[in-house]
């Protein structure tokens, strides 16, 4: 009869200590689980946020995704007890690394001290889109101004002696900036080949540091050829891409020969992508931003807005009025970390429609016209002394007036979330401890 009752209790203890390996296994894998759910929770903050506001890291005194000792932290519902603390660290920060790296820590608890610690990196670069002012057609007039960042066309820039370019291209190495076409840049009316500022030579010492397709071989001493252009200078993967004289040497040239290379040269796609505008269309409507009409809309108030005017079919061809956008204006030339500077970001997509930009109006934006012409995707009426701070990809451009389309390292430093593209590169389960 003792045996029977030792072997029972021997019984009973292994059923016990088999029961309880069992539950600290299942919380673990809870454990394991909110912390996976921390990791995605980073993500969708990033997406959302971007990362500017995560500079301070790890010692952010305000922003909890930032901070190592008062991370984000939430309960999650259930049975199991789980919860999540959570803080993201720039590895290479962007923009400054185009990708950057942030890495992500999370620590997933469970009922019974279980916890689950996992980092993961994820690289965020900015997406393809051009960074300056693209259009397929670019109109001179009056006497509008670009500053700091460079125009790109695939067509004919008209007029050009009425576009003032000032400063140096701050998304692109501190070159100066310029126009750069695949097609003709004329100086004057008249998209002709005889209007070319190359229709001559080469150089066009009025325009030095200009692209089309009628450019060629620069040379020292020509009056357009910089040494800081040749070889492995800062300049060169803009203006030595081709081996002009068959001798086997990139050379220096005003020339760009096709649709192609400026695509390549300077890193950016013709047109947005559907999955991309899918995207910012979902932002729009999530932020209540999302627009049929041309006319009946309100600014938006998000901190990274998305403003979308889906026109096709509801009011094709209507003109959004930048002048009625506010909360987005600041003052030019505002250094990145300038108090001045806010971290805010506005990106204003148009579909099936167009847009115009006058009467003083500031606006700091990225905006994106997506039709094509003859009647939808254009800018047209930029002038009365309005300022435009950011970039600007449409169909056709029209520049009048007192117009200043102009980039600033505050922009730069506010790169819009929905313009960026997240991926997360590595994964892994660091020491995990039950308690």
């Amino acid at each position: 009869m003792t045996l029977v009752t030792v072997l029972s209790a021997t019984v009973a203890v292994v059923t016990i200590n088999n029961l309880q390996a069992s539950w600290r296994s299942r919380q673990a894998g809870a454990a394991l689980s909110a912390a996976d759910a921390g990791v995605a929770q980073a993500v969708t903050y990033l997406r959302s946020s971007g990362v500017r506001g995560l500079d301070c890291s790890p010692t952010c005194p305000s922003n909890p995704w930032g901070s190592s000792t008062t991370p984000a932290s939430v309960t999650l519902p259930g049975a199991a007890g789980q919860s999540y603390k959570v803080w993201i660290k720039p590895v290479t920060p962007f923009p400054q690394n185009d990708p950057g790296v942030y890495q992500i820590h999370s620590t997933g608890s469970a009922a019974g001290a279980a916890s689950r610690p996992v980092t993961a990196e994820v690289s965020v670069t900015r997406s393809d889109v051009p960074k300056g002012v693209f259009a397929r057609s670019v109109s001179g007039g009056g006497s509008a101004s670009v500053t700091n960042q460079s125009v790109f066309s695939t067509s004919c820039v008209n007029d050009r002696s009425k576009i003032a370019m000032n400063g140096f291209d701050l998304a692109y190495d501190g070159i100066p900036v310029g126009v750069h076409s695949s097609a003709t840049i004329t100086g004057s009316k008249g998209c002709t080949t005889t209007n070319s500022i190359h229709s001559a030579r080469p150089c066009s010492t009025g325009y030095p540091y200009d692209q089309d397709r009628l450019g060629g071989r620069l040379t020292a001493g020509d009056g357009c050829y910089d040494p800081r252009m040749a070889g492995s200078g800062p300049w060169a993967k803009y203006y030595s891409t081709y081996d002009t004289n068959g001798d086997g040497t990139k050379d220096v040239s005003s020339q760009i020969k096709s649709d192609a290379d400026l695509f390549k040269i300077f890193g950016f796609q013709p047109e947005l992508s559907q999955e991309r505008i899918d995207s910012l269309r979902m932002l729009a409507q999530s932020q209540g931003n999302y627009w049929q009409s041309s006319s009946h809309w309100s600014s938006p108030d998000e901190a990274n807005a998305v403003m979308f005017f889906d026109l096709a079919g509801t009011d094709t061809g209507g003109t959004v009025n930048l002048n009625d956008i506010t909360g987005f204006g600041r003052d030019t030339n505002t250094s990145g970390t300038a108090p001045s500077c806010p971290s805010r970001s506005l990106i204003i997509v148009i579909e099936g429609g167009n847009a115009k930009l006058n009467s003083n109006q500031k606006l700091a934006a990225s905006l994106i016209l997506t039709g094509k012409s003859p009647n939808l995707g254009q800018l047209t009426k930029a002038n009365g002394n309005a300022t435009f701070i950011g970039t600007i990809f449409a169909d056709t451009i029209n520049l009048v007036g007192n117009v200043d389309i102009t980039m600033d390292a505050c922009f730069l430093a506010n790169p819009s979330p929905g313009l960026m593209d997240f991926a997360v590169t590595s994964y892994r389960e660091e020491d995990r401890g039950l308690g």
